[in-house]
């Protein structure tokens, strides 16, 4: 999002229905992004996400993290809003509030997505309307103020995901270490550390990670990692330049028909498989 021009604002507010016609062919492919999205889809319809395509009614708020698989559905009204911004927008402002809100809100656990009450709507159509001016006329200060209301609106998310129980921002040390967990699984995409390990990283006992993350993560530890291990080699399948071997070396193997079996264990395809059928 806008690379390395750090003159830019790294913040983007568009209609979401105007962004998919006029990318349509890109948009209606799996793809990733580096930055994060909100999507406000205003009437009922499908979004494609993780490789799963997640039925949502009408004022759903969609959250999209950074690398996160997705594509809008060409078949779905995709009418609504469109938010895109880099981890620069918010610290540019303040240096401690992304970590904030990649831990209670694009933390990739949960449903992702909320649905918004008329109430909740009518707020957060204000805060949109009050950054759509500020983008529009660009006065002194408009930065500042679309970061303003952003961050405003943010925390609203935040608000929802807690009351409907989205595993939103929770002060449980629980659910902070089942994030942590999922967290140190990518940071070591390209190795396999043994429970005992991520628990001396996490410090706890297999038995109380085992508990925690059948309780926020829906499975034990180990399918949780295979789980993602699969997910983050889709993901990096999503790019159709990229090869088996990469894929495989990229997620801990050092065999790639190691890596050809157990994803063909998990999937039933090959990878080349699982790469062709892609859009």
């Amino acid at each position: 999002m806008h690379k390395d021009d750090y003159s830019k604002l790294h913040f983007d507010f568009l209609d979401a229905e105007a962004y998919f016609q006029k990318h349509s062919t890109p948009s209606s492919k799996p793809h990733n992004h580096s930055f994060y999205q909100i999507i406000w889809f205003k009437e009922k319809g499908r979004h494609y996400i993780d490789y799963q395509v997640v039925e949502h009614k009408e004022n759903s708020l969609f959250f999209i993290n950074k690398n996160q698989v997705h594509y809008f559905c060409p078949d779905s009204p995709n009418k609504g809003q469109l938010y895109h911004f880099n981890d620069y927008f918010i610290e540019r402002f303040n240096t401690d509030l992304m970590k904030r809100f990649s831990y209670s809100i694009f933390n990739e656990i949960g449903n992702p997505f909320v649905t918004l009450s008329a109430v909740d709507a009518k707020k957060l159509t204000m805060l949109s309307s009050a950054i759509d001016i500020e983008l529009k006329t660009k006065d002194y200060f408009h930065k500042e103020q679309v970061f303003s209301f952003f961050q405003t609106l943010l925390y609203q998310i935040e608000r929802l995901k807690k009351k409907q129980n989205a595993f939103g921002v929770d002060t449980d040390k629980e659910h902070h270490t089942a994030y942590l967990f999922k967290q140190l699984i990518f940071e070591n995409m390209e190795s396999f550390l043994s429970l005992d390990e991520y628990c001396t990283k996490l410090n706890i006992n297999v038995k109380n990670l085992t508990s925690l993350s059948k309780k926020y993560l829906l499975d034990t530890p180990a399918n949780i990692i295979r789980q993602l291990k699969i997910l983050e080699a889709k993901r990096m399948l999503a790019n159709h330049k990229i090869t088996t071997k990469e894929v495989a070396y990229a997620i801990g193997f050092d065999q790639p028909t190691y890596f050809t079996k157990y994803f063909k264990k998990a999937t039933g395809l090959t990878p080349k498989q699982f790469q062709a059928s892609l859009p």
